[in-house]
């Protein structure tokens, strides 16, 4: 398996169980409370989590090649910065890193 596809594969797994926190979060109604979703970076094994509100996890999912990472998780080899705050990092994969992302969001 090429470095591009495990890395592909590794952070489709992390959106998969954000998405389900993002399920879960959303029936407790409070939108604005910070909650904890997974690092969704290209490290194997990182379990580290980071503090979002639902508005900023949905604005991070609303472009397939966008992914929620923490600060010194960003994988220049496979993503670039799109958005940095006090909290977290939003990265955009490229090359087929990003082709595939594409793919797993159809």
């Amino acid at each position: 398996m090429s470095s591009a596809l495990r890395v592909a594969k590794n952070e489709d797994l992390f959106r998969r169980v954000n998405e389900q926190i993002l399920e879960l979060e959303e029936g407790a109604g409070d939108r604005d409370r910070l909650c904890e979703f997974i690092c969704e970076c290209s490290k194997l094994g990182c379990s580290t989590t980071v503090r979002v509100n639902l508005e900023e996890y949905r604005g991070v999912r609303r472009e397939p090649t966008h992914f929620l990472v923490i600060h010194d998780h960003v994988d220049p080899n496979y993503e670039q910065i799109v958005t940095v705050t006090e909290r977290f990092t939003v990265v955009q994969k490229v090359g087929l890193a990003g082709e595939i992302a594409e793919q797993e969001a159809e």
